[in-house]
C-alpha cells in the first residue's frame, strides 16, 4: 500500500472519532482532564430562527365603478354581455365600439383621452388587436401598445387580448408585456364559434367569452379585481358609442 494511501486513510479514521466524539451525549475525562469536543450546531442542532414570514399585499375589490370599455368591433359582443355583469353588481358602463380600429388609431389619436375627459371613468376596459393578428411592423406595432399604456395612465385597467383562432405574428404578446401582470386577460387558449362572416364570434360565444374574462377581472389575479357576481337577469347595456372605421378622431 502506498504511503500516501496509508495517510489518508489514517485522515478518514480520525476525523471519524472526532466526529463520533462530539455526537455522543458525554465527555471523556481523565482525572483532571477533560477531553474537549468540537461542536457542530448546524449539523446537529436545529437552527434557532424565526420563519421568514411573507406579507401578501391585499387587494382592492373595485365596487360601483364607471367603467369605460372600449376597442375594435370585439366590444360589441362582449360589452353585450358585460352589460349583465355591470347591471347586476351596480356599475355604470360605457361602451365604445370603433369598427375596424387598431393600436395605430387608439395610440395616434385623441380619442381614447377625449373619452376619459367625457365619461371620467374609474376603470378602463379594453380589447384592441383583433385587425393586426398578422401585422409584420411589430416594432411598430410595440410603440403603438406603449402609448396606449401611456394614455391609460394610473387608472386601473385590464387588456382582454384578441382571441387568435388562427395564430398571429407576435403581437398579443407584445400586449401582454406591455400591459404587465394582472392587466391582461390571455383569450388565445378559448375556443370560439365564428358568426355567418367566419370572424366574429356568435352571440353565444360572445357571451362566453365575457364569462371567462370576468372571472380573471374578479380574481385574485387580476391586480384591480371588480366585484363582479355572476348575472341572473339581462341588463341591456345602453350607454354605447360607435365609431365607424372612417373615423380620424375629435
Amino acid at each position: 500500500m502506498k504511503i500516501q494511501t496509508k495517510v489518508l486513510l489514517l485522515m478518514i479514521a480520525a476525523l471519524s472519532i472526532i466526529m463520533l466524539y462530539a455526537a455522543i451525549p458525554f465527555e471523556i475525562a481523565v482525572g483532571h482532564f477533560r477531553l474537549k469536543k468540537i461542536q457542530f450546531p448546524t449539523l446537529f442542532y436545529k437552527a434557532d430562527s424565526k420563519p421568514i414570514v411573507v406579507k401578501k399585499k391585499k387587494r382592492f375589490i373595485h365596487k360601483h365603478q364607471t367603467i369605460l370599455f372600449f376597442g375594435d368591433s370585439m366590444v360589441e359582443g362582449l360589452s353585450r354581455r358585460f352589460g349583465d355583469y355591470c347591471g347586476e353588481n351596480g356599475h355604470i358602463l360605457y361602451s365604445v365600439i370603433w369598427y375596424s380600429s387598431t393600436t395605430e388609431k387608439w395610440a395616434t389619436s385623441n380619442v381614447l383621452e377625449h373619452l376619459i375627459k367625457e365619461y371620467h371613468p374609474t376603470y378602463l376596459i379594453l380589447c384592441v388587436g383583433s385587425n393586426e393578428l398578422f401585422v409584420n411592423d411589430l416594432d411598430q406595432r410595440e410603440e403603438y401598445i406603449l402609448q396606449i399604456m401611456k394614455k391609460v395612465g394610473k387608472l386601473p385597467f385590464v387588456w382582454i387580448s384578441p382571441n387568435d383562432w388562427n395564430g398571429d405574428t407576435g403581437i398579443v404578446d407584445l400586449m401582454k408585456k406591455h400591459a404587465g401582470e394582472g392587466h391582461f386577460f390571455d383569450s388565445r387558449p378559448l375556443k370560439l364559434h365564428r358568426g355567418s362572416d367566419h370572424y366574429h364570434p356568435t352571440w353565444k360565444s360572445a357571451a362566453y367569452w365575457m364569462d371567462k374574462a370576468a372571472i380573471y377581472l374578479a380574481s385574485r389575479q387580476c391586480a384591480a379585481p371588480l366585484y363582479l357576481q355572476y348575472p341572473k337577469h339581462h341588463h341591456k347595456a345602453t350607454k354605447t358609442k360607435i365609431f365607424p372605421p372612417s373615423f380620424e378622431g375629435y
